[in-house]
């Protein structure tokens, strides 16, 4: 029991608390402010609100904002300072990770075009390094052996007819040669082979592949003995002097990556290591998972420390030339509208909507609305838009400069509004209102309406708040009843009197809950 006492009581405590900050906070806005000076009603003696009249409640859905006008003192009291815009070469670093991967250009395939038996294996194990030519394996082929005696045979056919006085027997001779020789060069028989072939005239049953490619084997699929037929893949060799880095971008920042751009790449094994690369592909499509675009990039691999696999930090700088910028908590984004407060001199900040570009770290890049030089407002922003809209909702009660008071009926009512008590308290107080005509007489059998209305705050996360209490009439035109204050703080008050479906008259007060 003691416990959920001492919880309520807390409760409490913290409750009165925000509404003595919430009181404390309008009391300041309206001290020396020459928008809420003179422009609301004031109670009277015997608590009856007397004044100019003040706005007309808006629709929640518009978001006006007015100009603002703060002394030096409060400026300073407030924490409110300018920056100048400014126009300067800029720049966005995109961050990202990727793995590192083979360069498919770079890859090759080892097969045959004629079937066999392996006889010597000379690479006879995956992650070897072997360079452009060293043996990797040696085949007996029986069709290569055939073909071997055909262009043997053809060569001592060519010797024998080069004393014959047949023009056609000697050319025959001579297409017999070169027809075989195309044959055993199309099954890739190596130039020496083929050499040592031609020198010795005798044929060889023991033929020896080598390496098409420096690099290093990534893949073995034969063994010593093994019979292989044509195209069988035998080995895979992957170069790996080049390497790709593949990295993946949110598509928000894709408009800054280009083919060519460089960027910089560090590696958790090597942290105090620097590569430079460079984007040569972007993928044409978006990974809808995590709203992704894949980015290759280009890496040098001379000594081989990256491997593919292996994870990668990536840094890339994006030039977006000259660029008008503002610091970044200059700026209220509220999603559908982005601001800034602009110092026009004299305490005046007028609120002016921009173009939003990129997010560069602590700076914003505007694309339209500010010119280099200006000032805009920043600190205590959020403060300068509580008041901007507020006075914006003031403005939008104003009547219009010499326009007639409101009254569908041609006359002008005297309307008084007062509460109990006075000042009203949070929650339900009772509201009376006395309505007389021009020449001071009761106005009877009407309907009175009365309307609190506090304008929203998004920079303080609160919408606007609105109620509304029927007063019945309590005779000698004075109608009196019951009505709800949500909260403690600064309310504009709307007294609205008809008849059936004519409109009598309004008027329009402000009061300060407690």
């Amino acid at each position: 029991m003691k416990l959920l006492t001492a919880v309520v009581v807390s409760l409490l405590i913290v409750g009165g608390a925000a509404y003595a900050f919430r009181d404390r906070l309008a009391e300041v806005w309206t001290i020396g402010n020459p928008f809420t000076s003179g422009a609301t009603g004031t109670a009277g003696p015997e608590g009856t609100a007397t004044g100019a009249p003040l706005p007309r409640p808006m629709a929640e859905t518009v978001d006006p904002r007015g100009e603002v006008n703060l002394d030096l003192r409060r400026q300073q009291l407030i924490g409110v300072r300018t920056a100048p815009v400014e126009r300067s070469p800029a720049s966005r670093t995109v961050r990202t990770v990727g793995v590192v991967r083979y360069d498919e250009t770079r890859l090759a395939d080892v097969n045959l075009k004629i079937g066999g038996w392996i006889r010597d294996l000379y690479v006879d194990y995956t992650g070897k390094a072997v360079r452009q030519g060293d043996p990797l394996f040696s085949i007996y082929s029986p069709d290569l052996l055939a073909t071997m005696q055909e262009y043997l045979l053809a060569l001592k056919t060519r010797d024998q007819m080069q004393a014959s006085q047949v023009a056609d027997a000697r050319e025959y001779a001579d297409r017999l040669v070169e027809a075989a020789r195309r044959r055993i060069e199309l099954w890739d028989l190596p130039a020496d082979q083929m050499r040592a072939l031609e020198e010795s005239r005798q044929p060889q049953t023991n033929v020896t592949f080598r390496s098409p490619v420096t690099g290093y084997v990534i893949e073995k699929q034969v063994l010593k003995g093994m019979h292989v037929e044509p195209g069988q893949t035998l080995y895979r060799i992957a170069d790996l002097s080049t390497v790709w880095l593949e990295a993946d971008v949110y598509e928000q920042e894709m408009s800054v990556v280009r083919v060519g751009q460089a960027a910089t790449v560090t590696l958790d094994a090597y942290p105090d290591d620097r590569v430079n690369g460079r984007v040569v592909y972007i993928y044409p499509f978006v990974e809808e998972n995590t709203r992704t675009v894949k980015v290759r990039f280009q890496l040098p691999n001379r000594a081989g420390r990256l491997r593919p696999g292996m994870y990668a930090n990536v840094a890339l700088e994006a030039p977006l030339g000259m660029s008008t910028t503002i610091p970044a908590n200059a700026l209220l984004d509220s999603g559908s509208r982005q601001l800034v407060f602009v110092a026009e001199g004299g305490g005046y900040f007028r609120p002016r909507d921009v173009r939003v570009g990129q997010r560069l770290g602590e700076r914003v890049q505007i694309l339209d609305g500010l010119n280099e030089g200006e000032q805009v407002a920043l600190g205590a922003t959020f403060f300068l838009d509580s008041e901007s809209q507020l006075r914006a909702a003031v403005q939008a009660f104003e009547p219009a400069r010499g326009a007639a008071a409101p009254s569908d009926a041609g006359e002008r009512l005297d309307i008084t509004f007062r509460s109990q008590p006075d000042p009203p308290r949070m929650g339900d107080n009772t509201l009376e209102v006395s309505v007389r005509d021009a020449s001071g007489q009761p106005v009877p059998d009407a309907d009175v309406s009365v309307t609190f209305f506090m304008a929203a705050m998004p920079t303080m996360n609160m919408p606007a708040m609105r109620s509304e209490a029927k007063l019945p009439p309590a005779g000698g035109g004075v109608y009196r009843g019951a009505g709800q204050v949500m909260m403690a703080g600064r309310w504009d008050v709307t007294v609205t009197v008809t008849r059936g479906e004519q409109r009598l008259g309004s008027e329009q007060f402000s009061l300060v809950a407690k």
